[in-house]
């Protein structure tokens, strides 16, 4: 009996697993090919990349909208190193539907002269894109930040220079500090040695630029308006943040710079320090004048603290009266309130609007009373009494450009105030003083608060003074130190 049942489960199972075999040669989709398996999303894939290759490493990422600092799901981003000699498509994935875009017909280089002062200045593309066989290309060998809002339908391609930028930084806020690069489709490093860095902040911005505007119209709500994307990085050096804020360098060094790219990993730096940097002339932290010509030559009654400008600890500037009338004129400086250190100029035989070398002497007053800017400049040796000028800038004066004739004050002596009536965007009010010995123009920043004119100095940015669109006239009395804004 055990010797039938084990034949006949043997005869079972033989039988089975010929059955088997016969489905399996019937199998209809034995033909088919194995199509991978992508996720959906927006990818690159460039003129000689198969389905195989569209994996994580080239799928676009979320990115934040530079107006909002928030992520826009509509909005993806990636850096590439791309060939001259191989274009791309944007393939996009949405379960089994896979479509690849190419340039609209309005996809071209921004010209130069049509950049916004804010965007990168090594090459822009921007346009619309459309379901087509034709590729994006680029014209040279080099790392790429490729933008696509599928929302707008909307693409830009920024060629990609890594630099350093900051008041730590050898060129300021003002020039970038270019970091060289060798081209490498998978990794490349943007390195710069031998940068005497300053204990102050800077960024990492590429090509000039601190954004990308695929956008101005969009309403998100709030007053606020279009897409951009940041061309810069900030936050801190081991987690570095798309427009963060500004990171802080603790310590006066000389330091090599190493910025990695690398495919499917993304954008880290490195700050090493390589040696110690000179020793920086000393000056003093404060500046104050006296005078009879500005008020007196009292030190108990007279209180005129110079202003310092931002990141330039040799450079003071202050907007003030002078009396061409006063008895016993003159003007002097000293880092105290008392006559310690105290100087003037060294040869005040033609006084004017004019510059002058330091030394003992008192400046003399210019032939008429009225607003003057004087500005002490301890690097130079050097002291300039110059005209009032002021100047609006940013959003509600509706430009960026640093002093722009349509945002100058008139300076009105007569009433011993500086004005300006001027069409204002829906925006924070920002002003600076101007001297031809000028630095960024925030370094010697001012704003109206409360009523009184505050002064940025070396501290950080100004609490925002917003106003409305329409016609404003905006008043500033430097002798009372007070303004308005009607």
């Amino acid at each position: 009996m055990k010797v039938n049942f084990l034949r006949s489960t043997l005869k079972f199972a033989f039988v089975a697993l010929v059955a088997s075999i016969a489905l399996v040669a019937c199998d209809p989709k034995e033909d088919e090919p194995n199509e991978p398996i992508v996720l959906d999303g927006m990818y690159i894939k460039t003129a000689t990349a198969t389905l195989a290759d569209l994996d994580t490493k080239v799928r676009m990422t979320v990115a934040k909208n530079e107006v909002l600092q928030e992520d826009r799901s509509a909005l993806v981003e990636i850096y590439m190193a791309l060939e001259a000699s191989n274009g791309f498509s944007l393939y996009e994935v949405a379960g089994s539907a896979k479509k690849s875009y190419g340039p609209a017909a309005d996809f071209a280089e921004v010209a130069e002269a049509d950049l916004d002062v804010e965007e990168p200045k090594e090459g822009l593309w921007k346009g619309g894109y459309e379901e087509s066989t034709t590729n994006f290309t680029v014209p040279e060998d080099g790392l790429y930040h490729i933008m696509v809002d599928t929302e707008l339908k909307k693409v830009a391609i920024a060629r990609v220079v890594w630099g350093l930028i900051g008041g730590a930084t050898p060129g300021g806020w003002s020039n970038s500090t270019p970091m060289a690069a060798t081209f490498n489709t998978s990794k490349m490093e943007f390195v710069v040695e031998n940068v005497t860095m300053l204990k102050n902040e800077f960024k990492f911005r590429y090509s000039d630029g601190w954004k990308v505007i695929l956008d101005t119209q969009l309403d998100l709500g709030g007053g606020k308006l279009g897409v951009k994307v940041n061309s810069n990085f900030g936050g801190a050096l081991n987690a570095l943040d798309a427009g963060g804020g500004n990171i802080a360098n603790a310590e006066y060094a000389v330091y090599k710079f190493t910025m990695t790219w690398e495919l499917g990993v993304g954008t880290s730096v490195t700050m090493v320090k390589t040696g110690e940097a000179e020793p920086l002339p000393e000056y003093p932290e404060a500046l104050y004048m006296i005078g009879a010509s500005v008020g007196g030559w009292t030190w108990a009654t007279v209180d005129l603290p110079m202003i310092p400008v931002h990141s330039h600890p040799n450079a003071f500037w202050k907007i003030v009266w002078i009396d061409a009338a006063a008895a016993d004129p003159g003007i002097k400086f000293a880092p105290g309130k008392e006559w310690v250190g105290d100087f003037g100029v060294a040869d005040n035989s033609n006084p004017g609007v004019k510059d002058y070398l330091k030394g003992s002497n008192n400046i003399m007053p210019p032939a008429t009373s009225g607003y003057y800017m004087i500005w002490v400049d301890l690097e130079r040796d050097s002291i300039s009494v110059a005209e009032a000028e002021v100047y609006l800038i940013g959003d509600a004066a509706g430009s960026w450009d640093a002093a722009l004739p349509a945002n100058k004050f008139t300076v009105d002596n007569a009433n011993e105030v500086l004005t300006i009536t001027k069409d204002l965007v829906a925006g924070n009010l920002r002003m600076n003083a101007w001297h031809k010995w000028h630095y960024d123009w925030w370094q010697h920043e001012f704003n109206i608060i409360g009523g009184n004119i505050e002064f940025r100095g070396t501290g950080g940015d100004q609490a925002a003074v917003p106003v409305a669109a329409g016609t404003a006239t905006i008043s500033l009395n430097f002798k009372a130190g007070t303004g308005t804004i009607q």
